[in-house]
């Protein structure tokens, strides 16, 4: 008898340390997220009974069904996967504020080359937690029991914890206590952000670990239909015919004929342009059309391919691709390569990095480029190729730039691009280029930032240079804009304290051409704003159809709105919080949030049903 109960003793022990091992992922991310976003308690309910039947669930599938090494297996597996995503979650929203979709993964190898960047993300914290699940996983499977029971309590055993997970889900279901009537507070109901899955913070936060991977795998297999349905077409045609033709303004053809470079700057942030470090750009900026309230807004995955994206088509990555070379079969007609193609301008884009990556060949063809230009292209190889100076230096790239007139080219810099610190060949190359430069009583990372952004200026410096000598900077126009924040300063308070009242998602923007007389917009504007504002300033078809607007227009304020819920006009800087607010603020709020949302319906419809290729 006294054994007996030392087996059941051995069991009961075993099965409560295997479920705290595999309960360990989870509770690292709930620790980090707290105290999170929701005030409800059942929301940690939820959550807890969630991760309670997941777990319970795998290791009696681990124990009870899978023969033993195979379960041994599997629950080592399960542990190290978990804890790895877990720790890869929580890092990623250290430098970005928010965590990933899984589908994210799918870009993983893209990003290997700031491996070292993230892994100094690592608090000590989340190490205790990484060790402690890895202790606790070698004791389980030197303890490891499996239980001797009937198959019918087998069935009844696994039963138990599916059950909790099918009725906590449904209990989680709007639909069993009503939806929202108010569209501007949605994110304040646990039950419709579940519901909708499609705020990733807010998701995980009510999920845990284990049912978000649930729902993220179950999504990813089993996507809602994207078929681009009659009542879809409709709301589209609708929507744009409301719209209708934008009315002419001051600047409508200023630029019609002048050459185009269009320059994304890699994380080139407000605080880093001043007359010191980045001269040129100081001047072009303050010379040109500059637009002091430029909001680069994330979308989907990937902060600089949701830019790219944006910028060239007119319509931000849908929060439910994956990536945006999910489109390189989509048709994009009034994409802005294809609209000056169709002007008679040569197209062509160009970027240090070869053309598989971010599938940027292909996805630059769908933009309407007559070519994808790498550095390799020109003989341009190693860590030289990384520095922007260096690709404006060689003769065949500058050439190709400008060897067949009009031509509207596309260029993404690189230099900027983090690491600001520790073992990077390209920061200290570029610490090389210009040692002038190096302070070392500023800030490290700041002052690594400085110089890498010194030298996107002097690709600048030489790109007039050159445009000057030759006797075509009269009739060139430069479009810069900023594809993101620079997220990669590893003190976000440092950062906000650096960017001074300008909000994080403020990027620096601006038009220049010489002669072209200096403007200050203050008005907000997004990403999407690019499309129109150039397509009237060019003069280029008035057929083009956009989600966003002018920035130039004196018709209609600006508008910008973000994945999160937030949006910002001329009048408010939304955030959605628990502040308690008058009647009148919410009928205002309501009447912007329905109007993000409407052009959050359409933008999708456009892109996912393909809209454009069945007109």
């Amino acid at each position: 008898m006294e054994r007996f109960h030392i087996k059941r003793i051995k069991l009961y022990v075993f099965l409560i340390l295997a479920s705290i091992t595999l309960l360990l992922p989870d509770v690292m991310l709930r620790c980090f997220l707290n105290p999170g976003v929701f005030t409800q308690k059942y929301v940690s309910l939820a959550t807890t009974l969630f991760s309670v039947g997941w777990v319970l669930f795998f290791v009696l599938i681990c124990c009870l069904v899978l023969p033993k090494k195979v379960g041994k297996t599997v629950f080592v597996v399960l542990t190290l996967a978990f804890s790895v995503l877990s720790l890869s979650e929580c890092v990623y929203y250290k430098i970005f504020d928010q965590f990933f979709w899984l589908k994210g993964i799918a870009l993983a190898g893209e990003g290997s080359d700031y491996f070292g960047y993230a892994v100094k993300m690592i608090s000590p914290e989340m190490i205790v937690f990484l060790v402690s699940a890895f202790v606790l996983m070698l004791i389980t499977l030197f303890i490891w029991q499996k239980p001797n029971v009937e198959k019918k309590q087998k069935r009844i055993l696994i039963l138990l914890p599916v059950v909790l997970l099918i009725a906590t889900h449904v209990g989680m279901q709007p639909w069993l206590y009503g939806d929202s009537t108010n569209e501007w507070d949605v994110w304040r109901k646990p039950r419709i952000v579940y519901k909708n899955f499609n705020d990733v913070n807010k998701s995980l936060e009510i999920s845990g670990i284990y049912q978000f991977s649930y729902l993220n795998l179950y999504t990813g297999l089993f996507p809602k239909g994207h078929n681009l349905s009659k009542d879809d077409r409709s709301m589209a045609d609708e929507y744009f015919t409301l719209k209708g033709e934008p009315v002419p303004n001051r600047y409508t053809g200023l630029l019609k004929g002048k050459n185009v470079i269009a320059v994304m700057l890699e994380s080139v942030d407000t605080w880093m342009i001043d007359k010191e470090h980045t001269p040129t750009l100081y001047k072009m900026m303050n010379e040109g059309i500059h637009f002091t309230n430029y909001n680069a807004p994330f979308f989907g995955v990937g902060f600089t391919l949701s830019s790219e994206f944006a910028f060239n088509t007119g319509f931000f990555t849908p929060v439910s691709a994956s990536s945006a070379s999910n489109f390189s079969s989509n048709t994009f007609p009034y994409s802005l390569a294809n609209l000056f193609k169709e002007a008679g301008y040569t197209t062509n884009s160009f970027h240090f990095n070869s053309p598989e990556f971010y599938n940027r060949g292909l996805m630059h063809k769908t933009y309407g480029y007559d070519k994808y230009n790498s550095a390799e292209d020109f003989g341009i190889i190693g860590i030289e190729a990384e520095l922007d100076s260096n690709l404006i230096k060689n003769d065949a790239f500058y050439q190709k730039m400008v060897e067949n007139m009009p031509f509207f080219n596309f260029f993404i810099t690189y230099s900027s691009h983090l690491p600001y610190k520790g073992n990077s060949a390209k920061l200290e190359l570029a610490k090389e280029y210009w040692p002038d430069f190096i302070d070392e009583e500023e800030h490290l990372e700041k002052n690594n930032a400085q110089v890498l952004a010194k030298d996107t200026d002097e690709f600048f410096r030489i790109l007039l240079e050159r445009l000057e000598a030759d006797g075509l900077l009269d009739n060139t126009v430069i479009v810069a804009y900023t594809d993101h924040f620079a997220y990669g300063i590893s003190d976000g308070d440092m950062l906000n304290e650096w960017k001074g009242e300008t909000l994080s998602y403020c990027v620096p923007a601006f038009i220049y051409s010489k002669g072209l007389k200096a403007k200050k917009i203050d008005k907000p504007m997004m990403t999407i704003d690019w499309a129109p504002t150039l397509v009237n300033l060019f003069g280029l078809s008035k057929e083009a159809r956009y989600l966003g607007h002018d920035a130039l227009s004196t018709e209609g304020d600006g508008f910008v709105y973000y994945e999160t819920g937030a949006w910002m006009d001329e009048t408010m800087h939304y955030i959605p919080s628990e502040e308690e607010l008058s009647d009148e603020e919410v009928v205002y709020i309501q009447k912007q949030t329905q109007k993000a949302k409407d052009t959050t319906r359409i933008n999708d419809i456009v892109v996912l049903g393909d809209y454009y290729r069945k007109r």
